[in-house]
């Protein structure tokens, strides 16, 4: 499961956990935030935390691409049969 996924599966949960975090932080600095900045707010960091996991996923999921794509590098098929690691030139890739 993507980090993302789980992200937006659970969206609700940390919209109202940001907006609560917001609240306290108010009550702790002795600030009264209006409803449209806690909105504001709010909707700004749950964004940049969507974003950020989306592009977490985007950069793992290429990296996971780049490596896999190293690693099969010796791979030859001939004849709908893969030999795996076998060098190019090795006799046993020519049966």
């Amino acid at each position: 499961m993507a980090i993302s996924d789980a992200v937006v599966g659970n969206l609700t949960t940390i919209y109202l956990a940001v907006i609560a975090a917001t609240k306290a932080y108010g009550l702790a600095v002795g600030r009264s935030f209006s409803g449209g900045g806690v909105l504001v707010l709010s909707t700004a960091i749950v964004a940049a935390i969507l974003i950020a996991s989306l592009a977490w996923d985007v950069w793992r999921k290429a990296a996971q691409a780049l490596f896999a794509a190293r690693e099969h590098s010796h791979e030859m098929c001939r004849g709908g049969i893969c030999w795996h690691g076998v060098a190019v030139k090795s006799p046993a890739s020519q049966i």
